[in-house]
């Protein structure tokens, strides 16, 4: 089963998934803060047949990172459900993290965004889950920026169980930049600049 999460702008939500067998069950609680602008509006209960999402065919998409940006982490204790298995709900937290580390290797600081009253905002979210993480497992998260346009940027996630790399999820995320009234803006020059370099770099490797 496969979950797509279309979110807007505030107040937050915070959606807790938890599996009690191969069937999935769900719940969902609210919560607010200021620190953090988006909002849940739907969840779409998917086929679980195909990860590839494809960009809107009006827009213009300039091709992205043809390598995969890697970390290493361990699951912790917290991070498990009443099942002994990581919730749900934190496999999101994982690719946030990922692509936070990336966008800092490209050189973008989003704690400077959030400074400039701007934000970096997801609005879409797709996650196929495969395999579930214990406690202790270490494991590796794979991102890059599969494509961007005027104003989105197409991100793609990988998280893989070591030793033996066996798969554990797949995900494909959009963002979006917003101004200080959280309205979508284009993707700053500055942005575009850094990540073309980056992709010129990367190549040449």
């Amino acid at each position: 089963m496969a979950l797509r999460f279309n979110l807007t702008t505030p107040p937050p939500m915070i959606i807790s998934f938890t599996r009690a067998n191969p069937s999935l069950s769900f719940n969902l609680r609210s919560s607010f803060s200021s620190t953090n602008p988006l909002i849940l509006t739907r969840v779409h209960f998917l086929p679980a047949v195909s990860t590839q999402s494809s960009p809107q065919p009006h827009l213009k998409v300039e091709n992205g990172m043809n390598w995969y940006h890697e970390i290493e982490l361990e699951v912790r204790d917290y991070e498990l459900d009443q099942y002994d298995v990581v919730n749900n709900a934190v496999y999101s937290n994982y690719c946030q993290h990922g692509r936070h580390e990336l966008v800092k290797v490209i050189g973008i600081d989003c704690d400077e965004i959030a400074r400039n009253g701007e934000a970096v905002a997801i609005s879409d979210l797709f996650i196929k889950y495969l395999s579930p993480l214990k406690s202790g497992n270490k494991f590796v998260v794979k991102m890059r920026i599969s494509g961007i346009s005027t104003v989105r940027l197409y991100f793609e996630h990988l998280i893989f169980k070591l030793p033996n790399n066996e798969p554990i999820l797949e995900a494909k995320a959009t963002a979006l930049f917003l101004d200080k009234n959280y309205r979508p803006i284009r993707i700053p020059e500055d942005f575009r600049s850094k990540f073309a370099q980056f992709i010129r770099r990367g190549e040449s490797d």
